[in-house]
């Protein structure tokens, strides 16, 4: 199921960083630097779910992972100008925080979730 999401929203993140990106540009449209930020959020999520899914995290552990996988996600983005890949953007960085906070926030949630099913089954 990680995979399966992470594989998804790697298929968005190529559309928003080419296709979306160079629309908004060549239409001039105004979205509030969306285009500039959304790799780093739909990036964000297909690290958190790939890695998670590659390793083979149950859900219980993958909270903690996402919270790790963030922290990486983050270092990538200030090591951009270093490593020659991009430039430091301090939106990106709040962009992947944000996203990274939301993913382990229902990570949790879900956790929780099932916890409470099992318990009430049980």
């Amino acid at each position: 199921m990680f995979i399966l999401i992470g594989m998804s929203f790697l298929v968005l993140t190529s559309i928003g960083d080419s296709y979306y990106r160079d629309w908004v540009y060549a239409n001039q449209i105004a979205d509030f630097g969306l285009a500039d930020y959304l790799p780093s959020i739909t990036g964000t999520i297909t690290s958190i779910f790939l890695l998670i899914g590659l390793a083979k995290d149950g859900i219980t552990k993958a909270p903690e992972s996402a919270l790790w996988i963030t922290c990486g996600c983050a270092t990538y983005e200030c090591l951009q100008p270093v490593v020659g890949t991009g430039v430091f953007d301090p939106q990106d960085l709040i962009a992947v925080f944000v996203t990274g906070g939301i993913v382990v926030f229902t990570l949790n949630k879900v956790n929780v979730s099932i916890l409470r099913t099992v318990k009430h089954q049980a």
